[in-house]
C-alpha cells in the first residue's frame, strides 16, 4: 500500500485538507468547518479535524482506523508553541486511529510551503489578516495575526468595520467623512437586511458572526471596482497601504538571498481580499515605500492555484523524514511585478 500523508488548511471560515502519495498525487481532497483553536475551542477543532480525515479516507477508500503516516495542519491560529504541543498530544490520545506523526503551524507557513521551496513573505488578507516571513534555513518572522480586536488590519472584517465607523462617525456628526456615504449606508442595509443603524447593533453583539460581517466587504469592493464609489475606494486604498506596512515589518529580518531572488521579493497572496487586487493596487504601493529604513527595490506577488494543504502535508512529510515531491509551478504563478 502506497505511504499516504495528509495536509489541512485551517482558516477562520472554512477548512480544506489533501490527501497525498509521496509522488505529489493528490488522492482525495476534503472540505469542512473553520478549525481555528481560538475561535472555535481545541476540543471542537480536534473534532473538526478529525470528521475532515474520516471524509477524505472515505472517499479513498481507507480504512478508517488505518492512521495516516503523517498529518499536516496550517492553521489560522495555530502558530503559538504551547497550543500546538496540546492540540497534538491530545489528538494522538483521543483520536489515535488518525495519523502516526504530526506536524502543526500557522497557516502562513502552510502558504508558503505550498508556493516556494526557497522562502519568502507570505501575506493573508482573508476574513483576517496575517504575514509571516521565511527564510531559506527555516527561520520565520511575523507581523499581525493577532485577530480582530487587537488587528486583521486590511482583511475583509478590518476593512467592513472601518467603513461602517466612518459611516458612524459622520452620522453622528463627530467625523464627518469627505466621501458621499450613500454607497456604504445602502450597502450594510442590503447586506444586514436591516433598516437603520441601531438595528445593527444586534450583529456587532449579540448574534455576532465575524465571516458574515467580512462579507460585507465582497459589495464594497464592487463599490471600489465598478462604481468607484469614493469612500469604498479609500478603504481599500487604506487596506493596501496597511498590508505592505506588513511586508515591511518583516522584511527587515529577510536574508539578503531572498531580497536578491530573480523578481526580487517573493511575496505570496492569500485570500478573498486579493480578488480585488486593482483596488488595493495603489494604497500598496504607495505602503511599500513608507519605511525609509527598510528598503524594498523589487517585489513579485504570487497567487496560489493550489491549497496551503499541500505545503502543510509536504512539512508533515519532512517532519516524519520523507519526501513529498510538490510541483511549485503549477501550485502558484504571478500575478504582479514591480521595481521602484
Amino acid at each position: 500500500m502506497d505511504i499516504l500523508v495528509g495536509g489541512i488548511e485551517g482558516g477562520a471560515t472554512c477548512s480544506k485538507m489533501v490527501l497525498m502519495k509521496l509522488d505529489g498525487t493528490v488522492v482525495a481532497r476534503s472540505e469542512g468547518l473553520c478549525t481555528n483553536p481560538w475561535l472555535v475551542g481545541q476540543e471542537e477543532c480536534m473534532k473538526r479535524i478529525y470528521d475532515l480525515s474520516l471524509d477524505i479516507k472515505k472517499q479513498a477508500g481507507i480504512d478508517p482506523n488505518t492512521p495516516l503516516k503523517a498529518l499536516g495542519l496550517s492553521l489560522s491560529g495555530g502558530g503559538e508553541e504551547e497550543s500546538q504541543k496540546k492540540i497534538i498530544e491530545a489528538l494522538k490520545n483521543k483520536y489515535s486511529s488518525l495519523s502516526e506523526n504530526y506536524f502543526i503551524c500557522n497557516d502562513t507557513i502552510g502558504s508558503m510551503a505550498t508556493a516556494k521551496e526557497e522562502g519568502g513573505v507570505v501575506l493573508i488578507s482573508g476574513t483576517g489578516s496575517n504575514c509571516v516571513l521565511v527564510n531559506k534555513d527555516g527561520q520565520t518572522a511575523g507581523c499581525g495575526g493577532w485577530g480582530h480586536l487587537l488587528g486583521d488590519e486590511g482583511g475583509a472584517y478590518w476593512m467592513t468595520q472601518k467603513a461602517l465607523k466612518m459611516l458612524f462617525d459622520h452620522e453622528d456628526n463627530l467625523f464627518p467623512c469627505p466621501y458621499d456615504v450613500t454607497f456604504v449606508k445602502q450597502t450594510m442595509r442590503n447586506h444586514f437586511k436591516i433598516e437603520s443603524q441601531m438595528d445593527l447593533l444586534e450583529h456587532l453583539y449579540t448574534k455576532f458572526d465575524k465571516s458574515f460581517i467580512a462579507s460585507m466587504s465582497k459589495e464594497l469592493s464592487k463599490g471600489a471596482l465598478e462604481k468607484k464609489d469614493p469612500l469604498c475606494c479609500h478603504v481599500f486604498c487604506e487596506a493596501g497601504k496597511i498590508l505592505a506596512r506588513h511586508v515591511l515589518a518583516v522584511a527587515a529580518k529577510a536574508d539578503k538571498a531572498l531580497l536578491n531572488l530573480d523578481g526580487g521579493l517573493p511575496i505570496v497572496c492569500v485570500g478573498s481580499v486579493w480578488k480585488s487586487w486593482e483596488a488595493l493596487k495603489d494604497g500598496f504601493l504607495e505602503g511599500m515605500k513608507s519605511r525609509p529604513d527598510v528598503k524594498i527595490s523589487e517585489f513579485t506577488l504570487l497567487r496560489l492555484h493550489e491549497t496551503g494543504a499541500l505545503g502543510a502535508a509536504f512539512l508533515a512529510a519532512k517532519a516524519a523524514k520523507l519526501h513529498l515531491h510538490l510541483n511549485y509551478a503549477a501550485n502558484a504563478d504571478v500575478f504582479f511585478h514591480h521595481k521602484f
